[in-house]
């Protein structure tokens, strides 16, 4: 390992402390889309703060009404297989919340605030500064919970999503011994958060993170490659394999696979503190050129969610 001189770090204690949470994309069986009906409108974005007049429920037996608060995470589509449709909502019990869509393996994210007073739901998208105020309710129907918009913001009209995790607390426990030992290791790539954050002259701050999951023992793993600012990001999914002094990239969703050597060097923050850097040296992600890496803390285990355990930096901080 080589050890290099003191740098100033490009890292916040706001930004490690985001790692602490986290949003599942739980794939589950199948790749079914959700029931639609056949009312279609468009959304409504609403200057007001009056929500529209109330609309007739519809007169329909199997999907009775049910008393349940909305935190929790509610996907539109089930799917397994990497680029499957993905759509979900996540609202955080800090009134914080999460749209993600795209494909299984490759998403956008954006972050909003969100309050629910009785039937009517607020949101206030973080970046575009869009504000909506909607009607929403909760249904019980073919053995799940349902949330539905009858004016999604986010799609054409009328929109079911149904509960995949009750309640705003669902990040994964740190594997502390995993961790640990993955520090300890020199050489050991896997079960830490590879970052690159900037604050930009003309304002704001991006970051570039490489989250690697633990390896196994021939050195695979799995990973997500997160890339924007702390308002809305893009996360993509790849396996990976550490051969050496090189590794091997495969993005899923898009075929693509990368080799590129790697070196791992120490170097001292501003406050004395000695942390590790990954520099690729051919970054499939910055376009094949060099790029250096900050060890921003472990990653997090995956046990209870068998899919994606994405990286989410906006609830921590309140900027």
């Amino acid at each position: 390992m080589k050890h290099q001189s003191r740098r100033p770090s490009p890292f916040c204690l706001s930004s490690y402390a985001a790692m602490t949470l986290l949003v599942p994309a739980i794939a589950l069986l199948g790749a079914t889309p959700e029931p639609t009906t056949s009312a279609r409108r468009a959304p409504t974005v609403c200057a007001s703060p009056q929500p529209g007049p109330a609309q007739p429920e519809a007169t329909v037996a199997a999907e009775p009404r049910v008393q349940a608060p909305i935190e929790g995470l509610w996907q539109r589509f089930d799917g397994v297989a990497d680029g499957d449709p993905m759509r979900f909502y996540y609202f955080h019990d800090g009134a914080m919340g999460l749209y993600r869509y795209g494909k299984v393996g490759y998403t956008n994210t954006h972050s909003f605030d969100y309050a629910a007073d009785g039937e009517t739901l607020s949101l206030h998208f973080r970046k575009s500064g869009e504000r909506y105020r909607l009607r929403y309710r909760v249904e019980r129907a073919d053995g799940r919970e349902w949330l539905v918009l009858p004016d999604d913001p986010r799609e054409d009209g009328e929109t079911r999503y149904f509960r995949v995790a009750r309640g705003g607390q669902t990040a994964p426990a740190i594997d502390d011994d995993a961790a640990r030992d993955s520090k300890l290791a020199p050489a050991a790539i896997g079960g830490r958060l590879w970052g690159d954050e900037r604050r930009y002259a003309t304002g704001g701050m991006g970051f570039v993170i490489y989250q690697l999951q633990h390896q196994s023992i021939d050195g695979r793993g799995v990973g997500w490659f997160h890339r924007g600012d702390y308002d809305e990001w893009t996360t993509e999914a790849f396996t990976y394999r550490q051969q050496g002094d090189s590794m091997v990239v495969m993005f899923s969703v898009r075929g693509e696979e990368a080799v590129t050597p790697i070196s791992i060097s120490e170097v001292e923050d501003d406050d004395g503190e000695a942390r590790r850097e990954l520099t690729l040296a051919a970054d499939p992600r910055d376009f094949w050129r060099a790029h250096s890496y900050r060890d921003m803390g472990p990653t997090f285990a995956s046990a209870g969610y068998r899919d994606v355990v994405a990286w989410d930096p906006s609830f921590a901080v309140r900027r």
